[in-house]
């Protein structure tokens, strides 16, 4: 009768590291997309807060003009303004206006957005 030696063969070694590296492809895949989604949510919060402070800014130090205007915030985030006049009663002494506010970053097929919208009162033009 012969003595089995104790230890594991190559075959199940060989085995065991290629489940080890599917595994590890596969934690790899998910950690790395987890950071991809962190980094895209950092990005949707700083283009929320620059559209909530380009709302802010509007009428107060950027002119409520009727039309687009819009501009840079820094290398990666662009905005965009559409003011337009709403209909109010002619014997006010104000005016409603709808301010719609576009932030976006990236290009071409890439591109986000965010968007933003509310109601400003302003004295109404003489």
């Amino acid at each position: 009768m012969r003595r089995r030696d104790s230890g594991f063969s190559l075959l199940e070694v060989l085995v065991a590291f290629a489940i080890l590296a599917l595994t590890m492809g596969v934690l790899m895949n998910i950690f790395s997309g987890g950071l991809r989604n962190l980094g895209q949510g950092e990005n949707y919060t700083v283009a929320m807060l620059d559209a909530q402070s380009k709302l802010a800014e509007l009428g107060v130090s950027i002119p409520l003009q009727i039309g687009k205007q819009g501009g840079r915030i820094d290398s990666t985030y662009r905005w965009e303004a559409t003011i337009t006049p709403l209909r109010t009663a002619p014997d006010l002494a104000v005016a409603l206006y709808g301010i719609h506010v576009d932030v976006s970053w990236g290009g071409g097929t890439a591109e986000r957005r965010v968007s933003l919208d509310t109601l400003r009162i302003a004295p109404a033009s003489p």
